[in-house]
């Protein structure tokens, strides 16, 4: 009996969004389209019907409903529409605030839930799995990135990764400013220390390593070595 309540109610809304179409259809500069709408879904009685006190239902012409719907303005889909975004942003709110879309994805959807919405987690095994020889695109609701131990763990496995995985832009948010370091041509994001923390390493692609003492720093300029 759901289903069956179910399909009947999903048949009177598309009988109804027919009706809606057809008028706004009418009342823009698609004229051609809204008469043809008009008369083709007439002729196979798609428009929402009458029903009698004995429970049979009749067809109803389009001009009939026009008349007995007259406290419907002719956008009200377009109004529909443009209550649709705030009402469901204050239960599920957006990505990017204040940009309504009937286009969007993910959490720019309106057919967004909070099941949808939920951040996906993905293991070590779906970080190794390929589609069509290439490592698989995040979802659009892709939560934190996988850990660096997991993404080099995947590319040892099928020997391929994808760049924003391995050093995902989540990183640049804790980077802090410490010291700016005149040794290589180009600037160098990567240093590391010896066991005893006096001297540093640094290197960039394609050059040579370069060590400098902890000691130097003050001078800034011409402490390093090639390595």
């Amino acid at each position: 009996m759901s289903g069956d309540s179910g399909s009947r109610h999903t048949a009177e809304l598309r009988a109804e969004l027919y009706f809606l179409i057809a008028r706004f259809l009418e009342d823009g500069p698609c004229q051609q389209a809204a008469q043809v709408l008009i008369r083709e879904v007439a002729e196979k009685e798609l428009l929402p019907k009458r029903t009698d006190w004995t429970g049979k239902e009749h067809p109803r012409s389009y001009e009939n409903l026009v008349k007995y719907y007259r406290h419907l303005a002719p956008d009200h889909l377009l109004q529909i529409c443009h209550r649709l975004g705030p009402l469901l942003e204050q239960e599920i709110p957006q990505s990017v605030p204040g940009v309504q879309t009937l286009l969007g994805a993910g959490r720019q959807s309106l057919l967004r839930t909070n099941k949808s919405c939920k951040h996906v987690v993905w293991k070590g095994s779906a970080l190794a799995a390929l589609h069509c020889g290439r490592p698989p695109e995040s979802p659009v609701n892709y939560g934190s990135p996988p850990s660096i131990v997991d993404t080099l763990f995947s590319r040892k496995l099928n020997g391929k990764y994808r760049l924003e995985r391995l050093v995902p832009t989540a990183v640049y948010q804790h980077m802090k400013m410490h010291k700016r370091i005149l040794g290589h041509l180009s600037s160098v994001y990567c240093v590391t220390f010896d066991r005893t923390g006096r001297r540093i390493f640094t290197s960039q692609a394609f050059s040579t390593p370069k060590i400098g003492r902890r000691e130097y720093f003050p001078d800034f300029r011409g402490f390093f070595h090639p390595a």
